[in-house]
């Protein structure tokens, strides 16, 4: 049998500030079902929540990962790559093409040059480097 309700009269529902189920009056109704309630013991008005009904229960999300298109641009400049290799130091001078071995990131390739610093193009990604420049 399915019970009828209407505004002003009692029931239980899950509220959401206190985070328990607790005795609430219907505020707002949609035709024949509840759709505001107010907790009488804090006071917020929120959506119905039948204190029957199963939690949901929440699954982390997935991080998408962007390393494929990097992968894909430092394995291309590898291959095309025709200046010197390098172990990395902030104190040399580096032109562009040429690969670099940082001790951290792994190889990389010089696509810029500034004033005391260079762009370098790592496997995951591009960092900007020191260097005498």
């Amino acid at each position: 049998m399915v019970e009828k309700y209407a505004a002003g009269e009692n029931i239980a529902s899950y509220c959401t500030k206190c985070k328990i189920n607790l005795d609430h009056a219907i505020v707002a109704m949609t035709g024949e079902t509840i759709a505001k309630v107010k907790c009488k013991t804090c006071g917020s008005v929120h959506k119905f929540r039948n204190p029957a009904d199963p939690p949901k229960v929440r699954t982390p999300r997935v991080k998408k990962v962007k390393i494929d298109a990097a992968v894909a641009t430092w394995e291309a400049g590898m291959a095309e790559a025709r200046g010197k290799e390098h172990v990395y130091s902030m104190g040399a001078k580096y032109r562009i093409g040429d690969v670099v071995d940082h001790h951290t990131f792994g190889k990389g390739i010089v696509r810029k040059l500034y004033m005391n610093k260079c762009d370098v193009l790592f496997k995951d990604k591009e960092r900007l480097m020191a260097s005498a420049n």
